[in-house]
């Protein structure tokens, strides 16, 4: 019996679905390490290294400058504040001032200082209002300031219409105002005075905003050089253009940082410690010339019991000279503003004699006339001079400020940082694909 054999042919068996997503994903994993492993690896690394840094560069400087210039704005707002409060301290002083004079005279005081009285009370009310609505944080403080004043004017109004009817009590209620004037108003038109020139001198040293977006440039100059330099080694291509592209970019936009951070610095200290200091010192020389003038009448309306206002008199001429020597006005300077204020002090102390010795009509009469080489003709002499340079201060101080603001340049560092990202990305490209 012959045995058949039947031949049997094998079908093959696919591979298991699992063992195959297993090989495809080893797969992957073995691209994702080649991809940064190698030279094209490296290349990789730098390229996305350099593109990071470069656009940290244009953020960093971005903000920086954006920074700088809202100091440079904020230093120039708080300025004028500074400005707008010492206004208000001198016109409350001038207003107090031409009141005593004016009461003086007894009777109906005259035209001339009932007008400088109501033109100073209108533009502390403009001030208060406007300085509201410049500084919010002086809000609180100036409504209260509001308050005081209307209640100022009120006695000052009473002492008026009891000096036209020649009753002593008028002369009460001109010291009740005076020294509400300055126990409760202002103190705290001092207050605000020195909170806004803080503010002031704390935005004008903010001119090193900067260095950090510096700091940043010079570490990226630093990051992309090496970067150009490993390439060079190893491609023996000097130049890569991209790359070179992403320098230029970054240097140009540094150079800008440095250029205005130095301009913005040189500029605010100069202001700080030039038209800034002058302007407030010679607004309080100012006020305390007010002062000493208002103390000048009130000493002549007590009539032999007002030693405590010429006391109150020397403190305040005092502080108006030391002032003017701080805002570069002293003895010998030109303008003489210390001789316009020493040929006052000269005729204040010519009225004291005549008081002292008994005179008190003909000191009245010294003290009130507006005659050449009297006492008021001398005060406004140092008054218009003074007004004069002060305006002169404060409007190159806030010019020069505003000449630093510079919008367009955050945008110009930005967008070079931006494009230099871009370049940087694509600077390796070509010698990757050498590789292939």
């Amino acid at each position: 019996m012959t045995q058949i054999a039947t031949a049997t042919t094998a079908t093959p068996v696919p591979p298991a679905a699992g063992s195959a997503r297993a090989t495809a994903a080893q797969t992957r994993a073995a691209a994702r390490a080649h991809f940064f492993t190698g030279t094209p690896g490296r290349m990789r690394i730098n390229a996305i290294l350099a593109s990071v840094i470069s656009l940290a560069f244009g953020l960093t400087g971005f903000f920086a400058l954006r920074a700088l210039d809202g100091a440079v704005g904020r230093a120039g707002a708080n300025t004028k504040q500074v400005v707008r409060v010492q206004q208000i301290y001198t016109d409350l002083l001038r207003a107090d001032a031409a009141t005593t004079n004016g009461f003086l005279q007894g009777g109906l005081e005259p035209a001339a200082l009932r007008k400088t009285y109501d033109d100073a009370m209108a533009r502390i009310s403009t001030n208060i209002a406007d300085a509201a609505n410049a500084q919010p944080a002086d809000g609180t403080a100036l409504a209260a300031l509001n308050d005081k004043v209307g209640t100022y004017a009120t006695y000052v109004s009473q002492a008026r219409t009891y000096n036209r009817q020649t009753l002593p009590v008028g002369a009460q209620y001109l010291t009740l105002a005076s020294q509400q004037l300055r126990s409760d108003i202002l103190p705290i038109v001092a207050n605000l005075a020195t909170a806004n020139r803080d503010r002031a001198e704390s935005e004008l040293r903010a001119g090193s905003v900067a260095i950090v977006a510096l700091v940043v440039g010079l570490l990226t100059l630093a990051v992309l050089g090496y970067i150009a330099w490993w390439l060079a080694h190893r491609t023996h291509r000097i130049v890569n253009i991209p790359l070179t592209a992403a320098l230029v970019l970054v240097a140009g936009g540094l150079a800008l940082i440095v250029s205005t951070m130095l301009t913005a610095r040189s500029t605010m200290t100069s202001v700080r410690t030039g038209d800034f200091t002058s302007a407030v010192q010679l607004a309080t020389a100012r006020g305390a010339a007010y002062d000493a003038k208002a103390n000048e009448s009130l000493t002549l309306v007590r009539r032999g019991s007002g030693a405590s206002y010429e006391e109150a008199y020397q403190k305040a001429i005092g502080t108006a000279r030391t002032a003017l020597t701080a805002a570069r006005y002293p003895a010998g300077a030109s303008p003489d503003l210390f001789g316009k204020l020493t040929a006052y002090d000269s005729a204040h102390v010519a009225i004291r004699r005549l008081d002292d010795a008994g005179n008190w009509n003909q000191a009245v009469s010294d003290a009130t006339t507006t005659k050449d080489g009297a006492a008021n003709a001398l005060f406004d002499a140092f008054d218009t001079s003074s007004a004069g340079i002060l305006d002169e201060k404060v409007t190159s101080a806030v010019d020069s400020l505003s000449r630093l603001q510079r919008p367009l340049f955050p945008w110009l560092v930005g967008l070079a940082g931006v494009l230099a990202a871009i370049a940087a990305s694509r600077s390796m490209t070509r010698r990757i694909e050498e590789y292939r």
